[in-house]
């Protein structure tokens, strides 16, 4: 099960709806990439790193494209 159906479930099961999923679940999503940029980063991030992974995220980027621009 990947982890975009797991979160999904346990808030099924938590006793959201559907709509509530639905809203949620890319916001969700997208903090756990953040979360994943720092990690392969192996920092913490600055206040601008953040506001840049935030937006390359919402933009549609992955993970390892995030990574890569913040290296360079």
């Amino acid at each position: 099960m990947d982890v975009e159906a797991l979160i999904s479930a346990a808030l099924r099961e938590a006793g959201y709806g559907p709509d509530a999923i639905g809203s949620a679940l890319p916001r969700i999503m997208r903090i756990l990439q953040a979360e994943d940029v720092r990690i392969a980063v192996g920092r913490s991030l600055s206040r601008k790193e953040r506001e840049y992974v935030r937006l390359q995220l919402e933009l549609g980027l992955n993970v390892s494209e995030i990574v890569a621009g913040l290296q360079a």
